[in-house]
């Protein structure tokens, strides 16, 4: 069997990207001969060009519908007999548009579409109460496979590795400790200030780590170096690049990170690195803790009880990485 399948990554999320790197591998152990599209942004882009299972990369350089609509037609010269969507927006006038260019024999999807293909399959669970890797389990597992744990299976450019190895070794501490305060939206954000007396509670109890904060910009790492640069003696700010990839392999080379964007949360958890996450409370209202939280054995998650992240106090959030730290599993989520 040789079939050709499409996977659908074109909303151009890090985290689900992250996620979906654990598909590959497996399809093509169940499927020797299988040949494997993506449709991805030029962000997530980063976590599919290296991967050796990855046969066809369709890239959107733009959230245009135009230009979406030009690399689903190139793409539909591939003849897909698959297309596999984990999303639950399958209504959306964009995916509908995105589909009939592809063509592809048969969809895979997690929602029932209003106007249904008759050859579609859509493989119905309680997804909006179970983690998003749930429906990639679940598709492996309709294709034949008899896997037990789904894995995320990150592959870097080695250059990449050997630039962050560089800069981690650059201070010569040999335990290093990321702080990710900038979140993917306003409430998921850190001031600079809470950041700061953050560091200077954890320094207490580590005098002898490396402290490391991920800049988003290039503006964001001049501002986070003018802000930070007379804190502490023994941090750094991770300088920006373009692809996210250099990012990831910093993150695959610390000992733990304290993070308020999920992307980070996956990635630590592709490495079993341990991980506090902190959310705001409309984690509560979107299941998002659940949906979105970390798949592995080592974490720590706080929610506060008001709006604001940082409702999450500095005491409450030291004691809690103290504990994640203390125990080499720990499986946690914390309403404060």
């Amino acid at each position: 069997m040789s079939p050709r399948i499409l996977l659908l990554a074109h909303d151009n999320k890090i985290g689900d990207s992250i996620i979906l790197t654990g598909l590959l591998n497996t399809i093509v152990k169940v499927w020797p001969n299988a040949e494997i599209g993506i449709l991805c942004g030029n962000v997530n882009l980063a976590l599919y060009k290296n991967h050796p299972d990855v046969k066809w990369l369709h890239v959107s350089h733009s959230r245009s519908i135009l230009i979406r609509a030009y690399v689903s037609l190139m793409a539909r010269f591939k003849k897909y007999d698959y297309l596999v969507y984990f999303g639950l927006d399958v209504n959306k006038s964009s995916f509908r548009k995105i589909c009939s260019l592809i063509n592809a024999k048969q969809r895979i999807l997690f929602a029932s579409p209003m106007i249904k293909n008759t050859s579609d399959i859509v493989l119905d669970g309680p997804w909006s109460n179970s983690h998003i890797s749930n429906r990639h389990f679940t598709f492996l597992r309709w294709i034949g496979s008899k896997l037990k744990y789904y894995r995320y299976d990150i592959r870097l450019n080695a250059n990449s590795e050997k630039i962050a190895q560089n800069e981690l070794n650059k201070s010569g501490s040999t335990k290093n400790i990321i702080i990710n305060g900038r979140g993917s939206s306003k409430d998921k954000c850190l001031s600079n200030e809470w950041v700061i007396r953050l560091i200077i509670s954890l320094r207490k109890y580590y005098p002898k780590h490396q402290f490391l904060i991920l800049s988003t910009s290039k503006k964001d790492e001049l501002s986070l170096s003018d802000k930070f640069s007379r804190i502490d003696k023994n941090l750094r700010i991770i300088p920006y690049k373009s692809s996210v990839d250099s990012n990831l392999a910093v993150i695959k080379n610390v000992d733990a990170i304290i993070t308020t964007d999920t992307y980070v949360v996956h990635a630590a958890c592709a490495w079993n690195i341990p991980v506090l996450a902190l959310y705001s409370i409309h984690a509560i209202r979107d299941n998002h803790h659940v949906i979105f939280g970390p798949q592995s054995e080592r974490y720590i998650q706080l929610i506060p009880p008001k709006k604001g992240i940082e409702a999450i106090g500095i005491k409450e959030t030291v004691n809690a990485f103290n504990r994640l730290m203390k125990h080499k599993k720990i499986q946690d989520c914390n309403y404060l």
